[in-house]
């Protein structure tokens, strides 16, 4: 087929399986608010107003697979980018509606710097960027140690840290809450070392996170 004809074909190809991507994610959300009854807890007004504005860092505890889909749903679809690791933004299957929707993929095993540059430009368009800091699922709920690249995100972009305290474990038809800090009051471009105060940075938001689950 002719490359001319062939690109216009293509290009609204795409298009067309975006739309289907965000109508299916869409009844995923209906069906998770169907099931699992969200119930937002802000800390404040200022809270409130400040994830309303966009352009900010999220970090949240990570008990299920289902912290992807369940957050951006209760913050606002399109207003959400949310980073997963690259083993599952690669699984056949569910990789075109990771890449339909505003997923960013993040390697933990090998360096990677593509991702934080996306998050850039997810910023930048105003967008929240949803990370969970622990790279990993916690088996028991319990927290395990914060990885700083969170931080290092918001060193290089001035973008404000929110914490989100998610409870309930995705029981079927009981409440799934989610608590909405205010900005933590840390200054992640400080002088000093940085390895020193990306770690002590990751410890505060960590605390943070573990009291708003208290």
């Amino acid at each position: 087929m002719n490359e001319k004809i062939l690109e216009p074909v293509l290009f609204v190809g795409e298009k067309v399986f975006n739309f289907i991507s965000k109508v299916i994610f869409c009844g995923w959300c209906i069906w998770n608010h169907i099931c699992y009854m969200p119930r937002l807890i802000w800390e404040s007004k200022e809270a409130k107003n400040t994830l309303k504005n966009g352009g900010n860092i999220l970090i949240a505890n990570h008990t299920s697979h289902k912290d992807g889909s369940f957050l951006p749903h209760v913050l606002g679809i399109d207003k959400t980018a949310v980073l997963v690791t690259r083993k599952w933004y690669d699984k056949k299957g569910i990789n075109l509606f990771f890449k339909a929707l505003n997923y960013i993929p993040i390697n933990l095993e090998e360096t990677d710097t593509e991702w934080e540059e996306k998050a850039k430009t997810a910023l930048e368009k105003g967008m929240n960027v949803l990370i969970f800091p622990e790279g990993k699922l916690s088996p028991d709920g319990m927290l395990q140690d914060f990885l700083p690249g969170f931080l290092i995100l918001a060193r290089h972009t001035g973008a404000k840290v929110i914490p989100l305290a998610v409870s309930g474990g995705y029981q079927m038809f009981k409440r799934e809450t989610v608590k909405i800090g205010n900005p933590i009051d840390f200054d992640a471009s400080q002088k000093g070392r940085p390895s020193v105060i990306l770690k002590k940075g990751a410890e505060i938001c960590k605390d943070t996170i573990k009291n708003m689950m208290e």
